[in-house]
């Protein structure tokens, strides 16, 4: 019987418990012989549940050992990896760079901001602790990947450091590597294949050989129900849209071209190496700023749209951001700008729009795919399939460059279709786990997360990151 190995760990993914156990059921009925590599012993913070006493206080229950008890009933076995008292096998100097990249990604993602410089003391300490684990994790999947054999070895997502060890452990052994993932295109649904999500030039190149199966009509279908389902009010796939009314809008002026701008909210890309790192702006408001001057002496109306997330961002990212976005109003008095907090509808300014520039936010792609002309000033996850333009650095901003075109629109449903096939529907729901939804939790039990064993410095961490939020959304301009 062939083996697989799952590597895992409780908030590798947004729908942890679910997105494993839907995969370790699919594999089963394979007729795979499935092996679970528990990781949660090298985490330098624990992502758990709060305390099962504080929970029931709050009206709610956590089914600690369901997950368990679903594995076991799918004749998986568990390993409960813990720290190797010796290894020999060691990672290549390249191996090391690729596993600073996955640490530089993590810290990003940790503090929520735009750049780890300055470093402080506290940025310091949990690089060498992310650095400490990481390693201590290869060495263990190392041991554990000897001792199981399996012909194929299963990723979350790839990015992170105790993932990244895993995937380095795996090819050093030349056990093939899959990754999983979170829906990206299906609501209630997971992604596993070939290429990590976050590569842009594999996922790319990629493109033709999974659409190529299926007829045009069948593809453009695909990418119809896609956006369908984004441009709906609450889409599961577009948490966003819950906050936007159809009824806020910013009207199109009676005469004249617009041209709408879409800020992006990057942390972690900026830790993915020279594959995201193609352009020469400093900031994407600089860019922004260029290309408002070229449109402005047009005669072209301005919006800017600032992404809904910047609410979820450090306030030091948040008031950065703001001033940026002032200074940018200042050149350009005439620049209406629709800030995060707004509810209008990102995709009535889309379908207003002559000219769309979306820096590298997923409403480019829709954009594209409303046949809407789009130009981007950073690397994308479709840029080089779908029928945009690039503006990388300031020469590139010319007449010429921002002229409109007619949009083919197959390239972005080619690439909507490659998503959409990869993804397969979860078979649990949240309810099996949780009396609550975790990717929703009540205010209070977001608060009880404090009383989860963790080291002090988390907590703070925690703290900040609540606080911050509940600033930034209470934010009037």
């Amino acid at each position: 019987m062939k083996r697989v190995v799952v590597a895992h760990y409780f908030g590798a993914t947004a729908k942890s418990h679910r997105v494993v156990a839907t995969l370790c059921a699919d594999l089963a009925d394979q007729g795979l012989d499935v092996h679970l590599l528990d990781l949660d012993n090298f985490g330098v913070i624990r992502q758990e549940h709060p305390p099962r006493w504080i929970t029931q206080i709050l009206g709610h229950r956590s089914h600690r050992q369901k997950f368990e008890a679903i594995l076991t009933g799918l004749g998986v076995t568990i390993h409960q990896l813990v720290p190797a008292a010796s290894s020999s096998v060691s990672m290549s100097a390249r191996e090391k760079e690729e596993f600073d990249t996955a640490v530089e990604s993590e810290l990003l993602t940790y503090f929520r901001r735009e750049s780890l410089q300055p470093a402080s003391r506290w940025i310091r300490e949990l690089r060498l602790l992310l650095h400490k684990n990481g390693s201590a994790c290869f060495a263990s999947v190392s041991l554990a990947l000897e001792a199981t054999r399996p012909a194929l070895v299963l990723v979350p997502n790839g990015r992170t450091s105790r993932q990244k060890a895993v995937r380095i452990a795996a090819e050093k052994q030349s056990v093939p590597v899959e990754f999983y993932e979170n829906g990206r295109a299906r609501a209630e649904s997971y992604y596993r294949g070939k290429t990590q999500p976050h590569d842009r030039m594999a996922s790319q190149a990629e493109v033709p050989h999974v659409v190529s199966p299926l007829e045009r009509a069948e593809i453009r279908k695909l990418a119809t129900s896609w956006l369908d389902a984004r441009t709906t009010d609450g889409s599961g796939t577009n948490s966003f849209s819950a906050r936007w009314d159809a009824a806020v809008a910013t009207a199109k002026p009676a005469e004249g071209e617009t041209a709408v701008f879409f800020t992006s909210s990057a942390d972690e890309f900026l830790a993915f190496g020279p594959m995201w790192h193609i352009d020469c702006w400093e900031t994407q408001f600089q860019a922004f700023d260029l290309v408002m001057d070229l449109l402005e002496a047009r005669g072209v109306s301005l919006l800017l749209r600032v992404h809904p997330n910047l609410t979820k961002k450090s306030r030091h990212y948040f008031k950065k951001a703001v001033s940026e976005l002032r200074q940018l109003q200042h050149r350009h008095p005439s620049l209406d700008i629709i800030w995060h907090t707004a509810r209008t509808n990102s995709y009535d300014l889309v379908r207003s729009a002559t000219y769309v520039i979306a820096e590298r936010s997923t409403i480019g792609l829709e954009a594209n795919l409303m046949g809407k002309p789009v130009w981007i000033n950073q690397a994308s996850q479709w840029d080089l399939v779908a029928d945009v333009r690039q503006i990388l650095e300031p020469s590139e901003v010319t007449n010429l460059n921002l002229s409109t075109w007619t949009v083919d629109t197959r390239g972005a449903e080619d690439f909507v279709a490659y998503w959409m096939l990869q993804e397969k529907p979860l078979r649990y729901g949240w309810e099996e786990f949780t009396t609550w939804d975790p990717e929703s939790p009540p205010p209070l039990l977001r608060v009880a997360k404090l009383l989860t064993r963790n080291p002090w410095w988390h907590r703070w961490q925690l703290l900040l990151i609540e606080t911050s939020q509940r600033a930034n959304a209470r934010s009037r301009f």
